[in-house]
């Protein structure tokens, strides 16, 4: 089946198909004299599973790990629990930083409705973000907890 046909039936976009086959996730049986793609039917079920995955949280190159795993005799399963466990960790930590986000976003929203707006002057931009009742280090320091994630 053509790049098309294979999305068609895994539910993906032919987009999807193509950038998988040049990550090595899936591979095509042959090309056709035209330079086609032609992928086998068992392709479908590995897009389905690699969807399934990337739904989960899985990485791409976690994916690719595993499908070679497979591929090797070796089980993948431990690993994808290994894994799993490591993104819920990092998703987590994500979820906690947009929680204290939202919180500060709160509380600003709330001073501001008693504050009135100023025109700017000397090194001042505005004075409602300039006289927010924490510091900017706080701010820094989720950052840095954030980038560290990556």
């Amino acid at each position: 089946m053509q790049v098309i046909q294979c999305a068609q039936a895994a539910g993906v976009s032919p987009d999807t198909v193509r950038h998988y086959a040049r990550l090595g996730l899936i591979k095509a049986e042959r090309r056709t004299e035209s330079g086609y793609q032609q992928f086998s039917p068992s392709t479908v079920a590995r897009v389905r599973f690699i969807r399934s995955a990337v739904g989960l949280g899985f990485r791409l190159s976690d994916i690719a790990e595993l499908l070679g795993m497979s591929e090797q005799g070796q089980l993948p399963c431990p690993k994808a629990r290994t894994i799993l466990a490591d993104r819920l960790n990092e998703k987590q930590h994500q979820v906690e930083h947009e929680m204290a986000l939202f919180r500060r976003m709160k509380q600003a929203l709330k001073a501001w409705a008693a504050m009135p707006d100023g025109v700017p002057e000397g090194h001042h931009v505005c004075g409602l973000i300039e006289g927010l009742p924490w510091n900017a280090a706080d701010h820094e320091a989720d950052g840095k907890r954030r980038r560290s994630l990556k």
